[in-house]
C-alpha cells in the first residue's frame, strides 16, 4: 500500500518523510513495533484536531488520519502465523541452528531494538518452541540493574533452567553471556554499526569456546522502494561481516563514531533512496570511508612504529622458575628471621592466612574477593582457574573462586614483594661471591635504571651489568650477557650468606654508578632523537586541528545574525572551551611524553670474584 502524508506535527513535507523514515524503521522490525508508531501518531493528530479551528488544516489532519486508520487496520490483521519474519525465525532455530531447550550449555539470545517487537516475542515465541515460564526471560531498559544482573547471572549459571534470553539494546553492551551461549539472533536490523558490535560482542568475545552462530533476519518486500531500503540494512550486515574479517571496527565504516548519528546516517541515506542501485551506492560510499578515514585517536594518542616486533616482545628477566618458587623462597626467608607467619605451600597451592600488615591492604578491595578468615590459596595451574571459575558460576551462594592465580599483581604476591625489598634493609644491596664464574680482582655491578615521564611512567630503561677489573671498567653487560656468563639460572645461583670485606666493594661504586648514568643518558638521547619526529608530528596536527576549530568558530559567528553583545559572549565562551581542550592535551604530551632530566638508579647486587 502506497502511503502518503500531508502534514504532521506541523512540519511540513520535510517532517512527513521524516516520519515515513520511522514507519518503516517499526515496520522492518515487526508489525507490532509499526502498529504501535501508527496508534502514536493517531492519538497525536486527533489532539491537534481537537484543538485547531482551521479548516484547512482540519481537512489535512483528518486525511492523515484515515490514512493511518487503513494502516492500523492492516497491521492488526498480521497475526503470528501471517507473520513470516516470525515464522522464520521458528525455522531457523529448530531446522538451521538446530536449537533445543534441552541442552544446558546451548542458551539463545535474541535480540531487537523495539520494545514493542520484545514483548511480542515473549507473548508467543516461548509457547511455540515449548519453552516452560522458567525457562525465558526477557531484558529490557526499564529493568532495575539488580534485575538485568540477576538475570545475566541465572542465564550463565549451568543449574539454571533459563535456556533463552530476548534482549532490547540494553544488553548489547559490558555484559557478559559467551559462558554457556554461542547462538544469537538479530530479529531486526540496528541502524548503527556500533549496535552491531556490541550485541554481537555479548557473545563473540574472549572466554568463548565455540564458533559463534549468529543470525539476521530481514524483512521482505515485492515494493521496489522497500526493497531498495532493505538492501542499505544488507550492506549494514555486510560490512558488519567484513569488518570483523579485516578491519575490526564497523564503526570506521560510518565515520562519525556515535550510535545516534550513525542511525541519522542510515536513516538519511534510506531518505535519499532514489532507486534500487541507490544501496551499491551506499556501499561504495562506505568503503571510501573506511579507506580515506584516520582513526580519531591517532591525533590524540602517539604511537611509535614497532620496526622490530621480535624486539619488542622479550621474556622477561627471572632469577626464580615461577611465581610459586618465588612464594617458597618468601616463607624460607620468614622462617630464617623467625617471623611468624601462617603459610605453606603444598603440590602446586600457596596457602596463606594474611597477617595485620597484608590485611591493611585488603582494606581498600571489594569485600566479595577477600575468602573466609582471610585465608588465600594460589596456584599458577590455569586449568585450575579455569575449573573453578567455572564451578563458581554454577553454584547459587559462590561470588568468588575459593582458589585464586598465583601472579605477581595478586594483592598477596605484591605484599611479599615488597616484604621482599626490604630483605637487606634500605639503600643495600646484596653481594654475591662466585669464585669459580670471576678472578679475585674482578666484579660486576648489576645497576638497574631509566627516566620516567614526569607523570612517573617509565619511557626509558635497562637492566645491565657494568664488569670491574683491578679496579677499572672493562665492558657493560646486558642481562642476556651477564645471565649467560653467570649461569645465572632459577634455582641454580645461591649465595652462601659468609660475610666478607665490603669496603674495598663500596669504593667500586661511584665509578660504576658515573658509567652507569652515562649509559643511561645516551640510551635517553637516541630514544628521542628516534621519537623526535613523531613529537613534532603530533604538536603540528595539534596546531592544524586547533586552526581548524578556530576557522569555524570564526565562520559561524560571521554568519550570525544575533546582537553583538551575545555574539561577543557567546564567541569568548566558545574561544575559552577550544583553549582549554587543546592547552589540556599539550600538557598532556608534555607530561606523558617528555622525560625527567635526571635517572632514577639502583644498584641490585655485586657478584664478585674475591674471596669471603
Amino acid at each position: 500500500m502506497e502511503v502518503s502524508f500531508h502534514n504532521l506535527d506541523g512540519r511540513g513535507q520535510g517532517a512527513g518523510q521524516l516520519f515515513r523514515t520511522t514507519l518503516e524503521k517499526a515496520l522492518f522490525s515487526s508489525p507490532a513495533a509499526c502498529l504501535s508508531t501508527v496508534e502514536n501518531r493517531i492519538e497525536r493528530l486527533q489532539k491537534r484536531l481537537q484543538k485547531t479551528r482551521d479548516e484547512e488544516l482540519r481537512t489535512t489532519l483528518l486525511e492523515d488520519i484515515d490514512t493511518l486508520e487503513d494502516l492500523r487496520l492492516s497491521l492488526r490483521a498480521i497475526t503470528p502465523e501471517y507473520f513470516s519474519k516470525y515464522q522464520l525465525l521458528k525455522t531457523q532455530l529448530t531446522q538451521d541452528l538446530q536449537w533445543t531447550p534441552k541442552d544446558p550449555e546451548d542458551r539463545l539470545v535474541i535480540f531487537t531494538e523495539s520494545l514493542k517487537t520484545l514483548q511480542f516475542l515473549a507473548a508467543n515465541l516461548p509457547a511455540d518452541l515449548q519453552l516452560k515460564e522458567n525457562q525465558y526471560a526477557v531484558m529490557r531498559g526499564d529493568m532495575r540493574d539488580k534485575e538485568l544482573m540477576d538475570v545475566v547471572e541465572q542465564f550463565n549459571r549451568r543449574e539454571s533452567p533459563l535456556r533463552l534470553l530476548i534482549c532490547s539494546d540494553v544488553a548489547s553492551e559490558g555484559i557478559n553471556l559467551h559462558h554457556l551461549s554461542h547462538r544469537m539472533v538479530h530479529f531486526d536490523i540496528p541502524w548503527s554499526l556500533m549496535v552491531f558490535q556490541q550485541r554481537n560482542g555479548r557473545i563473540d568475545r574472549y572466554g568463548q569456546t565455540r564458533q559463534p552462530q549468529i543470525r539476521y533476519l530481514l524483512t521482505e518486500s515485492s515494493h521496489p522502494k522497500v526493497r531498495g531500503d532493505m538492501r542499505i540494512l544488507e550492506v549494514l550486515i555486510e560490512k558488519d561481516e567484513q569488518a570483523g574479517k579485516n578491519i575490526g571496527d564497523p564503526s570506521e565504516f560510518l565515520g562519525v563514531f556515535d550510535q545516534a548519528a550513525e542511525e541519522e546516517k542510515v536513516a538519511e541515506a534510506i531518505e535519499q533512496n532514489t532507486g534500487f542501485d541507490f544501496a551499491a551506492e551506499f556501499a561504495a560510499l562506505l568503503n571510501q570511508q573506511a579507506t580515506q578515514s584516520e582513526n580519531p585517536l591517532d591525533k590524540f594518542i602517539p604511537v611509535p612504529p614497532v620496526n622490530n616486533p621480535a624486539k619488542a616482545v622479550q621474556e622477561l628477566p627471572r632469577v626464580f622458575a615461577n611465581g610459586l618458587e618465588y612464594a617458597r623462597a618468601a616463607l624460607q626467608w620468614f622462617a630464617e628471621r623467625r617471623e611468624k607467619l601462617d603459610a605453606s605451600i603444598e603440590g602446586d597451592i600457596f596457602a596463606i592466612t594474611a597477617p595485620p600488615s597484608l590485611k591493611q591492604r585488603l582494606n581498600f578491595l571489594p569485600r566479595e574477593v577477600r575468602p573466609e578468615h582471610d585465608r588465600f590459596l594460589l596456584t599458577p595451574d590455569k586449568k585450575r582457574i579455569d575449573e573453578e571459575i567455572r564451578r563458581t558460576r554454577q553454584e547459587e551462594d559462590a561470588a568468588w573462586p575459593n582458589v585464586h592465580f598465583l601472579w605477581a599483581l595478586h594483592p598477596v604476591m605484591e605484599w611479599l614483594a615488597d616484604r621482599a625489598l626490604n630483605a637487606f634493609g634500605r639503600h643495600a644491596a646484596p653481594v654475591v661471591r662466585v669464585q669459580n664464574l670471576l678472578a679475585a680482582d674482578e666484579h660486576i655491578v648489576l645497576v638497574h635504571g631509566g627516566f620516567p615521564s614526569r607523570r612517573g611512567h617509565v619511557l626509558v630503561q635497562d637492566c645491565f651489568g657494568i664488569r670491574i677489573r683491578a679496579g677499572n671498567i672493562i665492558a657493560r653487560l646486558s642481562w642476556q650477557e651477564l645471565q649467560n656468563e653467570l649461569q645465572l639460572r632459577p634455582g641454580q645461583l645461591r649465595n652462601r650468606g659468609v660475610p666478607g670485606d665490603k669496603q674495598s666493594l663500596k669504593a667500586l661504586l661511584p665509578q660504576a654508578v658515573d658509567d652507569a648514568y652515562r649509559h643511561l643518558r645516551a640510551l635517553k638521547a637516541a630514544f628521542e632523537a628516534e621519537r623526535k619526529s613523531t613529537l613534532e608530528g603530533q604538536r603540528q596536527r595539534l596546531a592544524e586541528l586547533k586552526k581548524q576549530h578556530q576557522s569555524q568558530l570564526d565562520l559561524e559567528f560571521a554568519r550570525s545574525d544575533q546582537p553583538d553583545a551575545i555574539k561577543t559572549r557567546r564567541r569568548d565562551e566558545r574561544q575559552q572551551h577550544i583553549d582549554r581542550i587543546f592547552n589540556d592535551y599539550q600538557n598532556w604530551l608534555d607530561n606523558t611524553q617528555a622525560m625527567e632530566d635526571d635517572p632514577y638508579l639502583q644498584i641490585l647486587a655485586i657478584f664478585t670474584g674475591q674471596e669471603a
